[in-house]
């Protein structure tokens, strides 16, 4: 988990407490389980799941996601109710669409940022977290008490789960390194990077050579700044398009690597950004080669291990925004950027 989605999920206990929710354990012991707490209101036991994003707009498959893991697994904590809270603005149609599907309450940021009113310190560090505008501290109306405690009880046949995050990585790990399985990774790939972003990157131009004739990249795919790390890419580093390239080697990239993938990239051709999935990432040398592109010419160029990849199939599967990841990645790597 990020800082920001483990302060964001201890602000919600803290809110969650001063509305008389008892917390019976505030962390459990997997962080996969798909429930971040068991709480009991009156007497009533409630799973609770807690979601942060970047982005202040939801994105409808993420929120199904993380909806149907926490009703698959509530009965496991005998809760008799659910809720979503989420750290985006949920719009009213989508708000009872997803609670009239799976029969849970869905708390978002205007509800938290009502329910802090009084509450000068939590309204602070939330306001801080979730970089709140003057019209949000208006306090639009939020869900009473009332409603909370009248919320509907969860179904006893849940709506199944996505696994197909899970079933991507094993067959990433299963997939033997080296030429003879290129084809297979590249297909591959290409189903990582279409679960992953389908509404992210448009265009998926496959093997592409350059006008010159001299070089050729996997993907060349055009940028929707749908998120917060997509809308950087566009904004701040004026890249309308980002290159993939897909990497099945038996041994960590090496800077002749990095080097030629930098050549892929055009500041006049708006395109500024490269992915490169390797299976074991980059040596320490490629690793400097990324930096100095960046330094020198500010090309951003990102390497991503089988692990990488991993962890951002299951942050899908979870209902959590996978390009979060690659916002982190990015922060940490211009934090570290030396001169």
């Amino acid at each position: 988990m990020s800082p920001a989605s483990v302060q964001f999920e201890e602000l919600v206990r803290r809110i969650l407490e001063a509305k008389n929710f008892v917390i019976r354990n505030p962390s459990l012991p997997s962080a996969d389980a798909g429930i971040d707490f068991i709480a009991t209101l009156r007497d009533e036991a409630w799973a609770i799941e807690v979601k942060y994003y970047r982005t202040v707009r939801p994105q409808v498959s993420l929120l199904d996601a993380a909806a149907a893991r926490l009703t698959s697994r509530a009965p496991s904590y005998q809760a008799k109710k659910g809720m979503l809270v989420v750290s985006c603005l949920v719009p009213p149609e989508l708000r009872s669409r997803l609670e009239d599907r799976f029969s849970l309450t869905l708390i978002d940021r205007g509800d938290l940022l009502t329910w802090t009113t009084g509450l000068p310190d939590l309204l602070d560090a939330l306001s801080a977290l979730l970089d709140a505008t003057t019209a949000e501290l208006e306090f639009p109306s939020a869900r009473s008490d009332s409603s909370i405690a009248d919320a509907k009880y969860l179904p006893p046949a849940t709506t199944p789960e996505d696994t197909h995050g899970t079933e991507l990585c094993h067959r990433l790990h299963e997939l033997k390194r080296g030429k003879t399985t290129w084809p297979a990774y590249e297909q591959l790939c290409d189903e990582i990077l279409k679960y992953l972003f389908p509404n992210d990157l448009q265009g998926w131009h496959k093997q592409k050579t350059t006008d010159d004739g001299l070089n050729r990249y996997d993907y060349v795919c055009r940028i929707r700044p749908t998120t917060e790390f997509w809308g950087f890419l566009v904004q701040h580093l004026n890249s309308r398009y980002a290159v993939f390239e897909f990497k099945n080697y038996s041994e960590k990239i090496k800077q002749g690597q990095v080097l030629t993938t930098e050549k892929y990239l055009l500041e006049r051709g708006l395109r500024r950004v490269a992915i490169i999935f390797s299976r074991l990432g980059a040596d320490t040398n490629a690793t400097k080669m990324t930096r100095g592109a960046m330094r020198e010419h500010g090309k951003l160029i990102l390497v991503l291990s089988d692990d990488d990849v991993c962890t951002m199939l299951h942050m899908k599967e979870r209902g959590e925004d996978p390009s979060d990841f690659l916002f982190e990645a990015t922060d940490n790597f211009m934090l570290e950027l030396g001169r």
